[in-house]
């Protein structure tokens, strides 16, 4: 007896062409789920390695609500023997000597440390060396200023110096990388203290400093708290937290998203393929049985086969997978303004993705492997009982169908799962209905072939149906994340502007004094000036006692709006009430508690717990923020100074109009200017590079399941070789032959392309009538993507009929009548 995995081998190359194309979409389902397991891992790597390099090797260290302090009020602590190293670091905002930049673009800010080289800085040089002579600037300010190592920097009314290192991109000195950017974005640089000091004649003044403790760091920590309560100083434990910069949950969601579609499609080629096959070896099998294979061998046989497909596709299918993931991590993040640095994480993917690429053909073929398994001997099945059993399951299928299809208007997360499901049950009726709406047309381009191929497609309804719904699944969640992608500008500009607060926001390094009120409220273009006062940096514990980091705003009724809420008024007077906060949406749901619990924060006044008495939309960070009652963040919290103030403009005039006035009259002390449309450019530039992204997944997509649709067109091509034969001898050419089967696969495509927008606009009318997302994603149709859809749905799936066409044309006819 030959060897069963010989046998196997033999069984599934017989059919050259379908085994090639069944490989090809496990191949490349394979890639994708692979590429995406690695673009989730690494960009989770690239954000948590310049979280790390911010924190460096320090633990806690010193802040002021002043903006500075003087050194001497921290300099005894820091021979404390359980501070085992210190930074010491002043930040003074000027500007570049340069004559043909605005105000704006030439701002930098200086951060002066008396150790460049120190533990508790991660600085990852390029060219130069860490001297403590020189300045540190980053790649992006070299290129723009187009300086190298030894080039000399001037400074507008303070001095020059010259260039030491150059830098990858790091937070601590991250910059803007266009002049365009710049406009709304300030350099930074790094600088020796003692040359800042000298500069600015702030002899003996500091903006933080970072200490590494031992093992009793923790004890220090709470007696440092209780010495500086009810002073300017503070101490906060250093966090690795930038959710409040990085809001890239989103991202993830998305990675796994095309990973799931990618194994669905691929998962359904692979079962029609050993569908067909058990089907066309019923007899085959049925004979085996009679000279006494058991159930078992021949279902063992069968899962060799479905074995040996997996090894091959996922052999081929990784390394391809590997060279796309690094490819897509380089498009992805170029999206972002900064440019960074990654090291691909593929090995743990690789892992995952071999598992997958062996189980989940399994998994998807473990029907007709029980089924060939069940082979009955007799095969004496009457053809009456087989169309009644048929009219009753399309009967049932459609009444189930329709039933989930009205979750359309409940709203929960099952429905979209509801939804899907019923549009699979659904369309055979689709593909029929719209086989007949076509049918004059495709009479017209094809003649009488075009009449036999919207018959053909009754012929396996189930098939060509499901080829097509995978097709409208894959089009559908990809419209969804495009019409996600384009009205997210539109609800992000939305929510600015309902809380930003104002049309400026005005940066100082000092607090705000009654003279500098009075100026700003002289400028002919202010209509109002209201003090912010953000408190930052804070750290608080989530629910696991995890440490995180964000800030807190001081509100009331009086002041400026910055959260939206339904009860917002009455929110106010809760906050008045007793000291408590509110949390913005992404910090609630990292808090992990429910409204009435108590989150705990390392105030300046030591460490507390505050009731969390609601949650509420701001645009600011994120959602990643608190907000407290501006009396109680002052009393209790201990924050007192508001380095910030927000201006409200006249009619007539725009921010961008104030700027440069603005950095004339207070250029000895501001920091920042931002207007609302500088927030909203920023908040929404990202989002155009995700735009094409999502075109080339979308391409992808339809790609890969016009793969499948090619191996359904060579089954059925297979199954009516005798059919085809006899159209033949009766005089059917091989172009009529060729139109023919071009056109069932146009007609799975439309239907496909036609059903994905229909079920895409369902999504987004479910998605818009959301109560979690309606506000923010109303019903907006992409019709670009549609039109992409439409014309890529076609043309790969003419390609793949093509290829299909050209084997139904060679199909002998005495050969093909013999085996009938």
């Amino acid at each position: 007896m030959l060897n069963m995995w010989r046998i196997s081998w033999r069984n599934i190359i017989e059919r050259k062409k379908r085994f090639f194309f069944s490989l090809l979409g496990i191949i490349i389902g394979i890639s994708f789920i692979t590429s995406m397991l690695i673009a989730d891992k690494t960009t989770n790597d690239v954000f948590n390695y310049y979280e790390q390099m911010y924190v460096a090797n320090a633990d806690y260290w010193f802040l002021s609500d002043e903006h500075t302090f003087s050194e001497e009020a921290v300099s005894s602590h820091l021979d404390n023997p359980i501070i085992t190293d210190s930074l010491l670091a002043l930040d003074k905002h000027v500007f570049f000597d340069l004559d043909d930049k605005s105000e704006n673009q030439r701002s930098v800010r200086i951060t002066g440390v008396n150790d460049q080289n120190s533990s508790l800085l991660k600085l990852p040089v390029i060219k130069g060396e860490l001297d403590n002579e020189g300045l540190i600037i980053t790649e992006p300010v070299a290129n723009l200023l187009n300086k190298s190592v030894g080039d000399t920097i001037r400074f507008s009314n303070l001095g020059e110096a010259k260039v030491s290192a150059i830098v990858g991109y790091t937070q601590l000195l991250a910059s803007p990388s266009d002049w365009e950017s710049a406009e709304s974005t300030s350099f930074r640089i790094m600088a020796p203290l003692d040359l800042l000091r000298e500069w600015t004649g702030m002899d003996n003044e500091l903006s933080y400093v970072r200490f590494q403790t031992n093992e009793d760091g923790e004890k220090l920590f709470q007696d440092l708290q209780n010495e500086f309560t009810n002073s300017n100083i503070y101490i906060q434990p250093v966090v690795a937290d930038d959710l409040q910069s990085n809001d890239i949950g989103g991202l993830y969601t998305f990675f796994y998203l095309i990973a799931v579609l990618s194994m669905l499609i691929s998962g359904f080629i692979v079962f029609n393929l050993i569908y067909t096959s058990v089907m066309e070896r019923k007899k085959e099998f049925a004979i085996m049985k009679s000279f006494g294979y058991l159930q078992s061998s021949i279902s063992k046989l069968v899962f060799i086969e479905v074995i040996i497909l997996s090894l091959i596709g996922t052999a081929i299918g990784v390394p391809i997978g590997i060279w796309l993931g690094d490819m897509f991590m380089q498009t992805l993040l170029s999206v972002f303004e900064f440019d960074t640095v990654y090291t691909l994480n593929w090995k743990m993917p690789t892992i995952t993705a071999i598992v997958i690429g062996i189980v989940f053909p399994i998994i998807f073929s473990l029907f007709p492997i029980y089924n060939a398994g069940k082979t009955s001997v007799l095969l004496t099945l009457k053809e009456a009982t087989q169309t009644l059993s048929s009219k009753r399951q399309y009967l049932f299928r459609g009444i189930v169908g329709v039933g989930l299809l009205s979750f359309i208007f409940i709203d929960h997360f099952i429905s979209y799962l509801a939804i899907l499901a019923s549009i699979i049950l659904l369309f055979p009726f689709l593909l029929i209905g719209i086989s007949k709406i076509f049918k004059p047309i495709f009479k017209m381009f094809f003649g009488y072939s075009g009449i036999l191929a919207t018959h053909s497609l009754t012929q396996q309804l189930n098939r060509n149906a499901n080829t097509s719904a995978i097709l409208a699944i894959g089009i559908a969640v990809i419209l969804l994340l495009s019409s996600v992608i384009e009205t997210a500008p539109e609800g992000y500009e939305r929510d600015i502007r309902n809380t930003f607060g104002g049309d400026l926001r005005v940066t100082s390094e000092a607090p705000w004094s009654s003279e500098d009120i009075e100026t700003l409220f002289s400028y002919d273009s202010v209509a109002n000036v209201t003090p912010l006062t953000e408190a930052t940096p804070i750290t608080w514990e989530t629910m696991n006692d995890e440490s995180r980091q964000f800030s807190i705003f001081a509100v009331s009724k009086k002041g400026p709006i910055l959260f939206e809420d339904i009860e917002k008024e009455s929110l106010y007077e809760e906050l008045q009430k007793k000291p408590s906060i509110l949390l913005g949406k992404r910090a609630f749901d990292e808090w992990g508690g429910k409204v009435g619990e108590y989150i705990h924060i390392n105030t300046p006044s030591g460490n507390q717990k505050f009731e969390v008495i609601d949650v509420v939309d701001t645009s600011h960070y994120s959602g990643y923020v608190g907000f407290m009652d501006e009396d109680h963040l002052n009393n209790e919290f201990g924050w007192a100074n508001s380095f910030d103030m927000l201006l409200a403009l006249n009619d007539k005039y725009k921010g961008e109009e104030l700027q440069d006035q603005l950095w004339t009259d207070f250029n000895e002390h501001l920091s920042k200017v931002k207007t609302i449309e500088d927030e909203i450019k920023a908040t929404t530039s990202a989002l155009s590079g995700m735009n094409e992204i999502i075109l080339i997944m979308l391409f992808l997509i339809i790609g890969l399941a016009s793969i499948g649709t090619a191996n359904t067109l060579l089954m059925n091509t297979f199954e009516r070789t005798s059919e085809i034969g006899t159209m033949r001898a009766l005089g059917f050419t091989r172009q009529q032959v060729r139109k023919m089967v071009v056109g069932e696969g146009l007609l799975i495509g439309l239907v496909g392309v036609i059903g994905g927008v229909v079920l895409g606009v369902i999504l987004l009318y479910v998605t818009s009538q959301s109560t979690l997302l309606g506000d923010f994603l109303p019903f907006h149709i992409p019709l670009a993507n549609i039109g992409v859809a439409l014309i890529a749905g076609l043309l790969l799936s003419f390609l793949a009929s093509w290829i299909s066409s050209m084997t139904a044309s060679k199909i002998n006819i005495l050969s093909s009548i013999k085996e009938g």
